[in-house]
């Protein structure tokens, strides 16, 4: 009797030795990363960031120095304005590089286009928006950009300065044209800087005459 009572004794002992439940760490290590909410744009074309900048410089701007510009394809007259910026819309993609300076063989890598001119000359000022359908062609259409401008051979005028800015949501803005007697060049491209947060200045060069 006392024998069996010993061995319940160290059966109920045994039976209090409990193991613990393994840590489920799984939802901690494997939970998938949250994505940063995805900022809204203040601009959803080529053409709205190229009046919000506008808009921006002639907030600050006197009755001589506005901006006051035609846009759009000066080779189809059918899109352009004589208001302000307009969607380029071409013809044919030699459209881009004889209005823009745009290379023609990266013409496929946009989907969207606007433009804004000095009406007597787009030599004076020149200013164009593009959106990239892939963000890995933005920062070197910037460069292919600034070879194709300096490289061209210049008629009925001859533009100082070229600005590239790299604009969120996958646009350059590109802005040539004189910055002596009365040019905008330099105040323009620090209006898109100023009036979108996260725009920087990628490229910033004289032109050789």
């Amino acid at each position: 009797l006392l024998a069996a009572m010993m061995l319940l004794s160290l059966v109920a002992c045994g039976g209090t030795n409990e193991t613990e439940a393994p840590v489920d760490n799984e939802s901690e290590t494997n939970a998938p990363e949250t994505e940063a909410p995805a900022v809204e744009l203040a601009y959803k074309s080529a053409l709205e960031l190229l009046q919000l900048a506008m808009n921006s410089y002639n907030a600050g701007a006197t009755e001589d120095t506005m901006l006051y510009v035609a846009g759009g394809n000066i080779n189809n007259f059918d899109t352009t304005s004589m208001d302000g910026p307009a969607k380029f819309v071409a013809l044919a993609d030699e459209d881009y590089d004889a209005n823009l300076g745009y290379p023609v063989a990266d013409v496929a890598k946009l989907d969207d286009a606007a433009s804004m001119f000095n009406m007597m000359n787009i030599n004076v000022f020149n200013c164009y928006a593009v959106h990239f359908t892939n963000s890995e062609d933005v920062e070197p259409m910037a460069e292919a950009i600034k070879a194709n401008i300096l490289n061209r051979q210049w008629m009925c005028g001859s533009p100082e300065k070229l600005v590239i800015a790299k604009m969120p949501g996958d646009y350059l803005v590109v802005v040539w044209g004189v910055v002596e007697f009365g040019g905008i060049v330099n105040p323009v491209a620090e209006s898109f800087t100023t009036s979108v947060e996260g725009a920087t200045i990628v490229v910033e060069e004289n032109i050789a005459r």
